[in-house]
């Protein structure tokens, strides 16, 4: 759903509420006068998870003490810390039991909207310009069901792959691929130059192996959006066929020999030490590259970013702030919270201290490693915008990846077995 079809309900919804008004139905407004000593200061409740030694304590407390100092005088936020995610969501369904869901809550990206939609606030009347600006047409299609909004955006998932420079120089290539026959042909190039030109892995559902599979599914409208099908069930697509043929191909010309069998921490090893010259993975790892028990000193200077071919990223959104609000003049105070959460400069403030991606396109800092940005950038101009494996998946397809890879690798089984292995393992849901 595009952001056109969100303000043609948000207008319609606007102009109910302006019928409702005419009709004696007014609603009560927070008081902007700060000013006024009679002023009414009206009470919202919003559990937090980010307490104690959570990343994302200091921004809360930062953004806590901000609201406070604009809006004290208007809004009291009562804060219930819930120390855990489980722990919180626990809370939440207990509250929904009760028909006692708080004004506001956020469950750290984990969806109750589908379980607890009957209790959220459809925001699409609410969506002014502000709010809109919260986030991407992306970020606004996951937290948005059968035409009505029930969630507001503030970070989102970006992940492409990374590159060294020094090697792709020694083999003669000057910028990423642009299409996937570019990309095999600059892995010959890298090959002939004696250079190993993927890092992967099979365990644990072979995360970065994975990364590359979803990448070339995604290249076609088709694939795209068999990548961002919540619980796919059926494998068996030309798109996915092709990309198991690929996924192979790789296992056997273009990776380590330790691929087959090796987790995530070899794959990045490989990549650290200059074994390999590609790996796939999102910007929390562009810490590593400057980590000197990890890396040589300078080793981040020899790092690039890339989308992967065809113009595909891991660009999706995720649950944001729910509102469940009883009345109108605790969901206006709620919505002015939410607001001020997601603003930009408190989605730029929650990158600057979390490194958690802002929903809201084009949002960077100066305060971050360049590398950040620049994945962020590949994920604004991506054509293709996909979710991730582990996100959507049944967890015993998950599962059943690491089973698999390594019989497809090593050719035991047809790219058409793997993906029908896949299809049986979602077929037991």
């Amino acid at each position: 759903m595009k952001m056109k079809k969100l303000m043609a309900l948000a207008l319609a919804g606007i102009m109910m509420l302006g019928v409702l008004s005419g009709c004696g139905g007014k609603k009560s407004e927070p008081s902007t006068d700060s000013g006024a000593s009679d002023s009414k200061v009206v009470e919202i409740t919003f559990p937090s998870m980010w307490v104690g030694v959570n990343s994302n304590t200091p921004w809360f407390e930062d953004r806590m003490a901000a609201f406070n100092e604009q809006y004290g005088d208007q809004i009291k936020v009562t804060v219930e810390e819930i120390a855990g995610d489980q722990n919180y969501v626990d809370k939440m369904k207990v509250l929904y039991s009760s028909n006692s869901l708080p004004d506001a809550f956020n469950c750290g990206g984990y969806n109750l909207i589908d379980s607890m939609k009957d209790q959220l606030v459809d925001l699409t009347p609410y969506l002014d310009d502000e709010l809109k600006a919260a986030g991407s047409d992306i970020c606004w299609e996951v937290n948005s069901r059968d035409g009505a909004v029930y969630g507001v955006p503030y970070t989102r998932q970006v992940i492409g792959y990374f590159y060294n420079k020094d090697l792709f120089a020694k083999a003669g290539i000057e910028k990423p691929a642009e299409t996937w026959d570019e990309f095999f042909d600059q892995c010959d190039k890298l090959v002939a130059a004696g250079i190993t030109p993927l890092s992967m892995d099979t365990a644990d559902s072979g995360w970065v192996t994975s990364l590359m599979l979803g990448a070339m599914i995604g290249q076609t409208d088709e694939g795209e959006k068999f990548m961002n099908t919540n619980l796919p069930k059926n494998y068996n697509t030309p798109e996915f066929i092709e990309a198991a043929a690929n996924i192979q191909k790789m296992f056997q010309k273009y990776t380590t020999p330790d691929a087959v069998g090796g987790a995530y921490e070899n794959a990045a090893s490989n990549f650290f030490m200059e074994e390999t010259a590609m790996i796939a993975n999102g910007p929390w790892m562009v810490s590593d590259f400057y980590d000197t028990s990890l890396v040589e000193e300078g080793f981040a200077d020899k790092v690039g970013t890339a989308m992967y071919p065809g113009g595909v990223m891991y660009n999706s959104g995720k649950i944001g702030f729910n509102i469940a609000s009883k009345d109108e003049e605790h969901l206006q105070a709620a919505l002015t919270f939410v607001k001020f959460l997601v603003s930009e400069d408190s989605q730029r403030l929650m990158l600057e201290l979390t490194g958690d991606i802002p929903s809201m396109e084009g949002v960077t800092s100066d305060k971050v490693k360049p590398l950040v940005n620049e994945v962020i950038a590949n994920g604004d101009a991506a054509t293709h915008c996909i979710n991730d494996f582990q996100s959507l998946w049944y967890a015993n397809v998950v599962d059943e990846i690491s089973v698999q890879y390594p019989l497809l690798a090593q050719g035991q089984i047809t790219p058409e077995q793997f993906a029908q292995a896949l299809t049986d393992a979602a077929a037991k849901n």
